[in-house]
């Protein structure tokens, strides 16, 4: 049942029941408190959803008491009072309900809306929390993640220290072994022809002078030898001469000891690059020189260093067999483009190497760098 229809029939049971209690109260003598049954109406009323109908319930029917005091039959054997009393008691009867549940549904009203604002704060706070909720989830999956980068980066360093060792102890037994079984050896074979020279000082000058000649072109050769070994600790013409010239002498002693033809070019230079970052530049084209000469098989290999505004750019590319990426991370690239990616890192810059089976390879650092004054 709606409101409307409800409200409907509680209407006219009330106008129904107090049409006949003012009939009945009109044919009463003042002496029977028949106006008290004006209760009957106003209960009806008080089931009405309606806070204002009840109100007017009583209003009326308060009126009509009255109405019915003025007209109803007297019976002058009663004192005045007894009639008095009746009305007064039949308003208390009539207006305390009222009253009482005006209270109640006040009261109700105010819990109902205590209850909905307890609501919309528990709906707020639960929003709240639910958002503190994913901002946690969030950062604990955020610092998870963190931490395993942390371990695979701390696992990976470690895995890079072990194998950088064993290649420094690797590159230490292979220059003992160098210059023991080359170097010493020559300089024992220089020491017995210059005892010979001794021995031929008697004789002819002219097998005197080509034995001379000869040892002068061993030493010459040992020398040379000498300090192609130190350069390859550490280039001096870095130093001296600056990144751009120190690269051209390392692409020229490539293609004399590898056979294989390699070309440097180089535009818009700053005249000094800063020591750090000229040293990871270089290191990263003679390593990859290096594994070109081993593993490519190329013809071919250009190096290319250039400038765009704030950035250095060293290039490496030839035309050889090439790799695949898990070559890049498992075999036998694997230490010298970790190498290369560390040292990269340690001067703020980047390292792309692309490369596939047949189709070559080619290798991009591109660095910050500051043009410094001289």
């Amino acid at each position: 049942m709606n409101t409307g229809t409800r409200q409907g029939f509680i209407a006219t049971g009330v106008a129904a029941s107090t049409v006949v209690l003012f009939v009945l109260d009109l044919h009463t003598p003042l002496a029977m408190a028949t106006h008290v049954l004006y209760i009957v109406p106003v209960l009806l009323a008080l089931f009405s959803p309606h806070r204002w109908f009840p109100v007017t319930v009583a209003a009326v029917v308060t009126i009509l008491t009255a109405i019915g005091g003025i007209w109803s039959p007297r019976s002058y054997d009663i004192p005045f009072w007894i009639p008095l009393v009746n009305h007064m008691l039949s308003g208390v009867v009539i207006w305390m309900p009222v009253w009482y549940f005006s209270q109640r549904r006040k009261h109700e009203e105010e819990l109902q809306r205590l209850n909905e604002a307890l609501d919309r704060r528990v709906q707020v706070r639960t929003r709240e929390l639910a958002s503190v909720n994913e901002s946690l989830v969030a950062e604990v999956a955020e610092r998870m993640q963190t931490e395993q980068s942390l371990e695979s980066s701390r696992q990976e360093l470690q895995q890079l220290a072990s194998r950088l060792l064993c290649v420094q102890e690797e590159e230490r037994r292979r220059i003992s072994r160098d210059l023991h079984d080359d170097i010493n050896q020559r300089l024992a074979l220089l020491a017995m022809e210059i005892e010979a020279v001794e021995h031929q000082l008697s004789s002819s000058p002219v097998h005197v002078g080509r034995a001379v000649r000869a040892i002068q072109d061993r030493v010459v050769e040992l020398s040379e030898d000498v300090r192609h070994l130190a350069y390859q600790f550490h280039p001096s013409i870095l130093d001296d001469l600056g990144l751009s010239i120190a690269l051209q002498r390392l692409v020229d002693d490539f293609t004399v000891r590898s056979n294989v033809r390699g070309s440097f070019g180089h535009n818009n230079i700053p005249g000094v690059v800063p020591q750090e970052i000229a040293t990871c530049l270089y290191r990263v084209a003679q390593e990859s020189l290096n594994n070109v000469a081993r593993h490519a098989q190329a013809s071919r290999v250009d190096v290319e260093l250039t400038r765009s505004q704030s950035w250095l750019t060293v290039t490496i590319t030839d035309d050889g067999v090439g790799f695949a990426s898990e070559q890049a991370q498992n075999g036998r690239h694997g230490l010298g483009l970790l190498s290369m990616k560390e040292r990269v890192a340690l001067v703020h810059g980047a390292l792309q190497i692309i490369s596939a089976v047949g189709m070559g390879t080619k290798v991009q650092v591109v660095v910050p760098v500051l043009e410094e004054e001289e």
